[in-house]
């Protein structure tokens, strides 16, 4: 038995280092998914949490009425984080599409987010602050984001609460998608901004790379128009997709699971592997040194991955 405990737990500090691509730089943040949190093993979240670590979890929504709820970081992943210095943050989302262009549209509603989310902070002194993640919303809807942007990040700051929001690239992007989050691109509205610099290509569009860096650079230096560096996380996949030929749907690639088949097949350009097969195409990011020493030399808040467990 005490040789499995040994294995167990090698094999436990293994996959955390696997999964956590920059654990030697002092500042990433880190998305995961809610079922992690108690699912992982406690070695799991003590080799993450960390000085510099911001950890961001899903499983927070907002209702119809804009009432906010959702899942909570277990007391022991609590601990680790306050005596860590590890920053966590709820992603929250709205419930459907539907709610959030009802809720935006309502000024009513939006005061009723506001007040709602201030309670919910309350309730959850230990959060940093919150991480809003809006998506599938038309531009027409951007104008009332930035009202509720505009309410809410003066209500947050007065409680010592950050707001942090996750944003399309603005260029080379479904203008349905990057149109609503255009206001955030004209004017400061949070504290800290994630460019989900990622999906560029995806199982919604034709086959290619899931990101390319002058792609990144190109939206972050947009970003850095109206945000300070320090402000910006450039958002990056532990993930990519290969299009077999004759199918339409790609397959989903992941770093854990699929390097040996990127480096294989894979030829490294710019900071991520294009994948050229007999039968297909794809790419997935193996290294993040190119990545990280762009964001070092424009003195970005640092690297954000979408996701732990990938």
């Amino acid at each position: 038995m005490k040789i499995f405990s040994r294995l167990r737990s090698t094999f436990t500090c293994v996959i955390c280092i696997s999964l956590c691509p920059l654990s030697a730089q002092e500042s990433v943040w880190e998305y995961t998914i809610s079922q992690d949190l108690s699912a992982k093993p406690l070695a799991y979240w003590k080799k993450i949490s960390k000085p510099g670590t911001t950890v961001c979890f899903t499983g927070t929504y907002i209702g119809s009425n804009g009432e906010v709820s959702g899942i909570s970081v277990p007391s022991t992943l609590q601990t680790i984080g306050k005596k860590n210095g590890t920053r966590w943050f709820p992603l929250i989302t709205f419930r459907s599409e539907a709610i959030g262009k009802k809720l935006l549209s309502s000024p009513q509603l939006r005061k009723s987010l506001v007040r709602n989310l201030e309670l919910y902070l309350e309730e959850h002194s230990f959060y940093s602050g919150i991480h809003l993640d809006f998506e599938g919303l038309g531009p027409e809807h951007s104008t009332h984001y930035k009202e509720l942007l505009l309410e809410l990040q003066p209500a947050l700051k007065k409680k010592g609460k950050l707001l942090t929001l996750a944003v399309f690239p603005s260029e080379e992007i479904d203008p349905k998608l990057s149109g609503f989050h255009s206001a955030i691109y004209k004017e400061n509205l949070a504290d800290e901004i994630v460019l989900m610099a990622y999906d560029l290509h995806s199982p919604k569009t034709s086959p290619g790379p899931v990101t390319e860096f002058d792609w990144a650079k190109r939206n972050t230096e947009l970003l850095l128009k109206t945000y300070q560096p320090e402000q910006i996380w450039l958002g990056l996949p532990l993930y990519g997709y290969y299009w077999k030929k004759g199918n339409k749907k790609p397959k989903l690639l992941t770093r854990m699971m699929d390097k040996k088949f990127a480096l294989e097949f894979g030829k490294e350009a710019k900071g991520i592997y294009i994948i050229k097969t007999e039968n297909g195409e794809g790419s997935l990011i193996l290294e993040f040194d190119h990545w990280i020493k762009y964001a070092n030399s424009l003195k970005l808040s640092g690297i954000a991955f979408w996701r732990l467990g990938f």
